[in-house]
């Protein structure tokens, strides 16, 4: 019998790409593939800062998975794109007076131009990046070739203009959270397109249904599986890295925009407060200045393996991003056993702590400062480990995953055809 064919569209994908969505992709991915006929298409970016053509175009194979990478022009200037920003959000103030009013159409007979229209919208995702015009019209021309599309991450140029294209074939997983290009007209567009929605978290489904019209979309939650992780410690790792003592770690990008800034502040300030002797290790691709420090300790990209382990051996996981619409490592904490330190002001972060009773919360330096006192003293970290392995185990089932895919996919492929015996 044959499988039916899958497309996966995400910005970036491949086991040396680091980034949260670009993970769960490859998770879903080889996940799919033992019962569809799975096709990534993406670009052929590495760092999604530059979106440097660094891959070859074309079509390889990973894990059993086929990808077809597209090419694409480097970002434009990050100056380009901040005034565009500025720019399509309406700074004069007879935009922002339309906005207050509602958008009354006939406001625009007076101001033909308080409303950006899409074309501004997609100018903006092209600067953005990257900008895979050969994927998009790939779509076009191989609409019939797929029984679905999956795209996944609002923010990028291939996921809203291969949505928009193939509307009524897709199922759109938006990683969408609270920030500020999600208020972007276009999008609003976009999140009422799909045949389809799949959340990663009930706190990412309530944002988007305050800020889109998407009551008519058939909407589902999951998000991914998690295994359980064996118990095995493996000493060569931390000895590689020369880590000694106890520690808490950072697994993902070191980026501001992942609120690394303020957790290096806010860490050297403690050391220098408390004379406390805890390491911070921070692995993954470091997009920011290093801080030197002898208690900081940078250890690069990391296979999974040497992640696991890191996590392991650590206090406890720490997260300071204030954007997450899921945090697979927060998940991969908990199934090691570690319990995790996260920011608050996230919501998806502060429901995975408050279900789960897995961990710490702070929002500011004197919460920073008592969840890491508490982290050090001992207080509860075996059973907020093990608290978190609960809930993890309770909650993220691959079963659970699978069985809401299969039932998005099977729901896109019957209306199609409906549609189509209609005609």
């Amino acid at each position: 019998m044959r499988k039916r064919k899958i497309a996966i569209t995400v910005q970036r994908y491949g086991k040396n790409v680091n980034g949260g969505a670009e993970v769960f992709a490859r998770m879903i991915a080889e996940k799919l593939i033992e019962t569809y006929d799975v096709t990534i298409l993406t670009s052929r970016a590495l760092d999604y800062h530059t979106w440097k053509p660094e891959l070859p175009e074309g079509t390889t194979i990973e894990n059993g998975v086929t990808i077809k990478r597209f090419n694409h022009k480097p970002k434009a200037s990050e100056k380009k794109i901040h005034h565009l920003k500025r720019s399509y959000r309406g700074r004069h103030l007879y935009q922002k007076f339309y906005r207050f009013l509602g958008r009354p159409k006939w406001y625009l007979k007076l101001f033909p131009t308080a409303e950006y229209h899409d074309k501004y919208g997609i100018q903006w995702l092209e600067h953005q990046g990257p900008t895979t015009y050969g994927l998009v019209q790939y779509i076009k021309e191989n609409e019939n070739t797929y029984d679905a599309f999956i795209f996944i991450t609002y923010l990028y140029y291939p996921t809203a203009a291969g949505l928009l294209t193939v509307p009524h074939k897709s199922i759109f997983i938006p990683t969408m959270h609270d920030e500020q290009p999600a208020y972007f007209p276009i999008f609003q567009k976009t999140m009422a397109a799909p045949k389809s929605l799949l959340f990663l978290t009930a706190s990412e489904q309530k944002f988007s249904q305050g800020l889109f019209k998407i009551d008519h979309i058939k909407q589902a939650v999951a998000s991914v599986g998690v295994d359980p992780v064996s118990d095995v410690k493996d000493n060569t790792v931390i000895e590689k890295f020369g880590i000694n003592g106890k520690y808490i770690v950072y697994v993902g990008r070191i980026d501001t925009a992942k609120g690394c800034g303020e957790m290096l502040s806010y860490f050297t300030d403690y050391l220098k407060d408390t004379g406390n002797a805890v390491t911070l290790v921070l692995a993954g691709k470091n997009m920011m200045d290093a801080v030197n420090h002898p208690n900081i300790k940078y250890v690069g990209f990391v296979s999974d393996e040497e992640k696991e382990q890191l996590i392991k051996h650590a206090e406890a996981l720490i997260i300071p991003s204030k954007h997450e619409s899921l945090s697979l490592v927060v998940l991969e904490s908990f199934a090691c056993k570690v319990p995790v330190m996260a920011n608050q002001l996230c919501d998806v972060l502060k429901d995975h702590i408050e279900l789960s009773n897995g961990g710490w919360l702070f929002e500011d330096k004197n919460s920073f400062y008592k969840a890491l006192n508490d982290v050090m003293a001992n207080v509860d970290n075996t059973q907020k480990g093990l608290n978190g392995y609960n809930y993890v185990m309770n909650n993220f089932t691959w079963d659970h995953v699978l069985n809401t895919y299969n039932e998005l996919i099977d729901y896109v492929i019957n209306a199609n055809k409906m549609e189509l015996t209609n005609e």
